[in-house]
């Protein structure tokens, strides 16, 4: 859901980008600017979700054999999330059984309450604060007048204008004016755009870049609107006179309503704008704008969401707890190491001590009778073997189609022992036995995988070219010192290269076969020349 999250603001980063372009050339050309970022605050929304979670069938006659042919959009997609961003999806609080994910879509849910909340409240008020104005007319046309208020449109499905006191002592001019920008809105319906706005706004409130679009949107609308009244035949000197002098003497805002007064600054682009005239090469740089926008649009598009979305919707089987007490309990890795596996939810969480690999526990969840998709880890999966009552003998986990561990389930007492060990070799501090040799071995950087277990002979061949580029920028061995048992049991050495110095985590089984090997680096900078 993190990872999810990131990718809808870049989208919607993308598509502001669009829209904001879009409107700029809008402008140049003198055409209407709201519906540029309506369609954006949709797209923002929408995009998203039909990109990760949406398929296409094509029609019967592009089929391809018997088979329904169908275009999954996220493989229809080229661009990449950056890795810093989905590696964000990884993360666990530390002894929780709720995910982070959990945590957010509990927080997106709550921000939406507390926004449809604030707007319902919102409403009540404005319909409460209604109730001390009268009724009156202004240049023949009935209008609502507050104290305070206005000029603006307040309510939905009765929209009506609202002005303040003070402009009944105007000159008809500004009252015309006013109210011609005021009907404006009414017929454009705004009041309605902007609502539309808003409840867009509250599916995903979280999101910082939909509200700089609303804002946007909002300032469009005065754009929009300021062009229909000079349309409709009023003198523009009139017009922006009225703007300044409601700016001058703003009453109090009303909320989110479309409203004349603005801030200064605003007001000046507003009158700007109308001043402006077209240049020489307008046609042209609208076009480039036009072109550019597109392309950040196609970008937008373009971006691949990440698989948590696909990879959550496929755990949708439901286990009852006593077929998940069945898998909970212990399973042995090594004298010193073991796996334990407790209930969390609707499905599991999984510790393992003595292994640098897996610092923290992780959560998995089921997607068949026995088999679980690990929460986080695109590809990864746990699957429990059964005796013939049911209950689990072995867990086997799998990356990639690949088996990464087979152990077998051992009972309270001999998880004891093995804890047990562990903390015991953690306070003597003392090496395995052959833990010297081993370690030559490794730094010898043998071809083949002799005297290494098959796990660790088969990751140094995939890691194999950058091993090697590693080791020469690094340089040969200079000496090493052994410097204590690690938290996880491992025996830890520091060698001093070259150009850096490593520290190396080991563990040696009892025949003295290399099981694991880790290393940490730090490289000394090259001398400047």
């Amino acid at each position: 859901m993190i990872a999810w999250m990131l990718y809808a603001v870049l989208v919607t980063l993308a598509l502001s980008a669009a829209a904001l372009l879009a409107e700029r050339a809008a402008k140049v050309r003198g055409a209407v600017t709201r519906w540029l970022w309506i369609a954006s605050l949709i797209g923002s929304l929408v995009l998203p979700m039909v990109i990760a979670y949406a398929s296409i069938r094509l029609p019967d006659n592009l089929k391809s054999g018997e088979a329904p042919t169908s275009i999954v959009l996220r493989n229809a997609t080229s661009i990449r999330m950056p890795s810093v961003l989905l590696d964000l999806e990884d993360v666990r609080p530390y002894a929780m059984s709720t995910s982070i994910d959990a945590l957010a879509r509990t927080i997106w849910a709550i921000a939406s309450v507390l926004m449809a909340l604030m707007l319902a409240v919102g409403s009540t008020l404005l319909q409460r604060r209604k109730r001390g104005w009268h009724e009156g007319v202004l240049c023949g046309e009935r209008v609502l007048v507050a104290p305070s208020a206005g000029p603006a449109v307040v309510g939905l499905m009765r929209p009506r204008i609202v002005v303040p006191a003070w402009l009944l002592h105007a000159s008809e001019e500004q009252q015309r004016c006013t109210l011609a920008h005021e009907r404006s809105h009414l017929d454009a319906r705004d009041p309605q755009v902007i609502a539309l706005a808003l409840a867009l706004l509250t599916l995903m409130p979280w999101n910082p870049l939909l509200w700089w679009q609303f804002r946007r949107l909002r300032r469009a609308i005065e754009v929009d609107c300021d062009a229909r009244v000079l349309l409709g035949g009023h003198d523009i000197t009139a017009y922006c006179e009225t703007l300044i002098q409601v700016g001058q003497r703003q009453s109090g805002r009303i909320a989110v309503v479309p409203a004349m007064s603005d801030s200064a600054s605003f007001l000046e682009l507003r009158i700007r704008q109308m001043l402006r005239k077209p240049g020489k090469g307008a046609r042209a740089s609208a076009a480039a704008l036009v072109c550019a926008s597109l392309g950040m649009a196609i970008f937008a598009a373009q971006v691949t969401p990440p698989d948590s979305g696909r990879r959550n919707a496929q755990a949708t089987v439901v286990l009852g707890n006593d077929t998940l007490d069945r898998y909970t309990g212990f399973y042995q890795i090594s004298p010193i190491s073991l796996i334990a596996v407790t209930r969390a939810g609707n499905g599991l969480t999984v510790s393992i001590s003595g292994q640098i690999a897996a610092p923290k526990p992780f959560h998995i969840v089921p997607i068949g009778e026995t088999r679980f998709a690990v929460e986080g880890k695109d590809g990864a999966s746990v699957h429990f073997v059964t005796d013939v009552h049911g209950y689990a003998s072995r867990l086997v986990a799998t990356q990639n189609g690949r088996v990464v561990l087979d152990r077998p389930r051992i009972d309270k007492a001999t998880a004891d022992r093995i804890n047990a060990a562990l903390a015991a070799r953690i306070k003597a501090q003392k090496p395995f036995p052959g833990s010297e040799k081993a370690l030559q071995l490794l730094l010898s950087d043998p071809d083949s995988g002799a005297g290494m277990s098959p796990d660790l002979a088969w990751v140094r061949e995939q890691q194999k070219a950058s091993r090697e580029k590693y080791l020469a920028e690094i340089g040969p061995v200079e000496s090493y010192t052994f410097t204590g048992v690690s938290k996880f049991g491992s025996d830890t050495y520091l060698v001093k290269r070259q150009h850096g110095e490593e520290r190396i985590l080991l563990v040696v089984d009892a025949d003295g076969t290399l099981a694991t090997a880790v290393r940490f680096s730090s490289m000394t900078p090259a001398p400047k020349s």
